[in-house]
């Protein structure tokens, strides 16, 4: 069956219609990039101050250390700093990372240490002293 002139005048109309709308989004799409482009910045001239706030730092298992203290994992990402808390005894080590990293008070740590508060004190001063002292030594 064979189109009337009506049904070719429908389709030419539409096929025109058609065009002339994608021809109007494609000219719109090239007019905003062009817009983009030319407010855009280089990554690479960002300020590094703006790349840290939009960054993703991945975190692996060999970039820190991990203390288990009260069940309670403890992550230490200096290598230095996590090399002489491992040279240090389990009271003082725990009296350390309680204290420091868990934010625990001096009677918390004596009530799980079975010290005194006083002791509690004592061994973190002296944990403190010999891990200033290794680091010292390896400087």
């Amino acid at each position: 069956m064979k189109p009337s002139d009506f049904q070719k005048t429908v389709m030419c109309r539409f096929d025109s219609c058609l065009k002339k709308t994608v021809f109007g989004v494609v000219k719109d799409y090239y007019k905003e990039l062009k817009k983009n482009q030319a407010e855009a910045i280089p990554f690479c001239e960002l300020p590094d101050i703006i790349i840290d706030k939009v960054a993703i730092w991945d975190t692996y298992k060999t970039d820190y250390t991990t203390f288990n203290i009260c069940g309670h994992d403890i992550y230490v990402y200096d290598d230095e700093l996590a090399k002489v808390i491992k040279q240090l005894s389990d009271r003082y080590r725990e009296n350390v990372l309680m204290y420091y990293f868990l934010d625990m008070s001096d009677t918390e740590i004596a009530r799980l240490q079975n010290i005194s508060r006083s002791g509690v004190f004592q061994n973190r001063h002296y944990a403190l002293k010999q891990m200033k002292k290794s680091l010292e030594e390896e400087h």
